[in-house]
């Protein structure tokens, strides 16, 4: 009974750690500046070919938008490149912030991409911008203060 509880263990680690998630992560020095681009280089070291990529956005309680746009550009080694521009609502229409919030730090889980099919050990690009403009104004915000980084997230699919 030992052995076969040992073995079910080894099997229940074993298989945790086979679909496991990646995380990469850029960090902001002074918020997120408009010309600033997030690029990040991933590959898949696992068989399982089909994943969800997630955009982790950080902020503090005082940034001041309630929303973002993003620009993206994704690079898969199949040779497939999409660009994309993207708006992700950060609050509900009474202020209060839809992601998790931890003291006066709020993280966002925004689905970027669904049942993305990635290449075993080749590597994959994406670049992020952000888009943000005023109402009614035509140039680019400068500086996305209060914004500590961005992160890309990639799990298996379901």
């Amino acid at each position: 009974m030992k052995k076969l509880s040992l073995f079910f263990f080894v099997l229940l680690i074993g298989l945790g750690c086979s679909f496991s998630s990646h995380l990469y992560t850029y960090e902001f020095s002074n918020g997120w500046k408009n010309n600033e681009i997030v690029t990040f280089d991933f590959k898949s070291s696992e068989n399982k070919s089909n994943y969800n990529l997630f955009l982790l956005l950080r902020h503090n309680n005082n940034y001041s938008f309630s929303n973002i746009f993003l620009i993206t550009e994704l690079n898969l080694a199949n040779g497939s490149i999409s660009s994309d521009t993207l708006q992700y609502t950060l609050s509900d229409p009474s202020g209060k912030w839809l992601g998790e919030k931890r003291l006066s730090i709020v993280e966002h889980k925004l689905l970027f991409k669904k049942n993305i099919d990635l290449l075993k050990d080749s590597v994959n690009y994406l670049s992020v911008r952000n888009s943000m403009r005023l109402n009614n104004v035509i140039s680019p915000i400068e500086n996305l203060e209060n914004i500590l980084d961005l992160s890309l997230l990639i799990e298996p699919s379901q």
